[in-house]
């Protein structure tokens, strides 16, 4: 898909839905081929989209966004493919009490960023306080942070003024975890373009072009030579799926993440098709209360909706065997599902027909949506969400924005978002802060019974009991309709015979860039 800016509206009916997009399914094992082996020295990624800037504290944590940032800074806590912590910037760190409100962080001495500036307590202050106070989209995961204190040059404290025990996850991820040198926040106009950071490759400038070619070289001040297994890491931005299996054919790109409509034929021509139950294709709604259209505001209006999708029908037309029907705010066997939860709402037009009426609107209404450009498929999804909706007369008009600055800037406007949430990656209290409290809520609409059942479960004083809370936290959002699901998808990624270390699961659902190495 070439993702362009455009607006349109689609007034086909399901019976077009096929024409959206042809899925080949795939599996996840390599036939024989004459696919290139991987170059030893160097490694390239292929990327849907381009940074909208070099500056962590405003991209996003999702891949591809996380690879402009990942190879050249280092997080305080590294999250391992089997989903433990392990010791990176920080060598210890924990909560101080039972109440997750305060945590203390002993960092690694001896660590020089890139631009030869030190790691020290008092940068790591300064550093997360820019991450708070930056704008960027996680900004939020910062928010709970009251003060931070430094108890010795290589030992801090963080004080919450709410429970937070996603702290240890928040400070392992891009966009608030990724330290910034002193010299680098020191001139915070250069961090759009140049890399100040301890990780383990820097920003070449030289083999750079905004926009379409990102070139890093190993960080010589890095204190970890052993994870240096390149020579030269290129992201190339590469917005079209064909044009992507193109490039691995022909040599030139060795890891993307993959889409079910190439998977085939990445497949047939040799390459490695891995996947991994990842997220939900829904319609984020903002407009919750209905104060950009009124209709939004309605639950029978919402129902009506989730009634008349086909979900069956677009997973099967748009993903092939890499998707099913779901319409569940969460994904199966994750924290928050509880068994039986899914299929409350059957695709039933004659149902959302009657709902829509019963809410004053029998002959449908206009709406516009926005896309968001993460993700993989999304403007495919948003018209297949479209043709549905003209079923039972709601008129759907589509924004794609030009790029990742215009959608940051005007996503807020829009009073829904077509959205690829990873909710393999967001536990329920992220996707409960994400939802309520951080982006996921620009008007700011709550609903009280929501919020009490997402502070007990956040409180709970077992795991058992956290887990029952966050299922009727989820009963509860989906009793709501603030989001519509459409999809579960299956993350999907191709890989070069001969590199390793690429460990998809379901505990490893945005893998490494710097973990990959060729074989030997």
């Amino acid at each position: 898909m070439t993702r362009s800016h455009l607006a349109l509206t689609v007034t086909a009916g399901a019976a077009g839905l096929a024409l959206l997009t042809t899925a080949c399914g795939g599996g996840s094992s390599t036939s024989s081929s004459t696919a290139k082996a991987q170059d030893p020295s160097v490694l390239t990624v292929a990327s849907a989209i381009a940074p909208n800037s070099l500056n962590p504290a405003l991209g996003g944590s999702a891949d591809p966004q996380q690879y402009f940032f990942e190879l050249a800074y280092d997080t305080l806590i590294r999250q391992a493919p089997d989903g433990k912590y392990t010791p990176a910037l920080a060598t210890k760190w924990g909560f101080v009490g039972s109440d997750s409100k305060t945590f203390d962080l002993t960092l690694r001495s001896g660590v020089k960023f890139n631009d030869g500036s030190a790691l020290t307590a008092d940068g790591v202050r300064k550093s997360l306080e820019y991450y708070a106070k930056a704008g960027g989209p996680l900004a939020a995961d910062l928010a709970p942070v009251e003060k931070i204190d430094v108890v010795s040059p290589l030992q801090l404290r963080i004080h919450l003024k709410t429970s937070d025990p996603l702290l240890p996850l928040y400070l392992s991820r891009p966009t608030t975890g990724e330290i910034i040198s002193p010299t680098g926040l020191n001139k915070t106009s250069e961090l759009g373009t140049t890399t100040h950071g301890a990780g383990p490759y820097m920003i070449d400038s030289s083999g750079t072009v905004s926009g379409q070619t990102y070139t890093y070289v190993p960080n010589p001040t890095y204190y970890d030579k052993s994870r240096v297994h390149w020579k030269k890491v290129v992201v190339k931005v590469i917005k079209d799926e064909n044009t992507t299996l193109s490039a691995f054919r022909s040599g030139e790109v060795d890891y993307a993440l993959g889409d079910s409509t190439t998977a085939k034929g990445a497949k047939s021509a040799g390459f490695q098709v891995l996947s991994s139950p990842y997220s939900i294709m829904q319609l984020m709604i903002q407009d919750r209360a209905g104060t950009m259209v009124k209709a939004l505001g309605d639950l029978r209006v919402r129902q009506a909706m989730m009634y008349g999708i086909n979900r069956d029908s677009i997973a099967k037309a748009l993903y092939g065997s890499y998707a099913k029907g779901w319409d569940y705010p969460v994904l199966a066997n994750t924290s928050g599902f509880s068994q039986g939860s899914e299929g409350k709402y059957p695709y039933d037009v004659a149902k959302a027909k009657k709902l829509l009426a019963a809410a004053g609107y029998p002959n449908g209404f206009t709406m516009s949506i926005t896309v968001n450009l993460t993700g993989v498929g999304e403007s495919q999804a948003a018209e297949a969400f479209a043709a549905e909706m003209a079923n039972i007369g709601i008129n759907v008009k589509i924004n794609v924005p030009a790029n990742v600055n215009e959608l940051f800037s005007t996503y807020s406007k829009y009073p829904a978002m077509m959205f690829d949430y990873g909710t393999g990656i967001a536990p329920p209290y992220a996707q409960g802060n994400d939802l309520l409290y951080s982006w996921g809520n620009p008007l700011k609409v709550s609903d009280k019974q929501l919020d009490t059942l997402y502070s007990a479960a956040a409180s709970a004083p077992s795991v058992t009991l956290q887990e029952q809370g966050w299922q009727k936290f989820e009963q509860r959002l989906s009793d709501l309709s603030w989001t519509i699901p459409m999809v579960s998808l299956e993350k999907i990624v191709y890989v070069r015979p001969g590199l390793k270390g690429v460990d998809l699961s379901a505990t490893n659902l945005t893998p490494d860039l710097t973990t990959l190495y060729a074989a030997k």
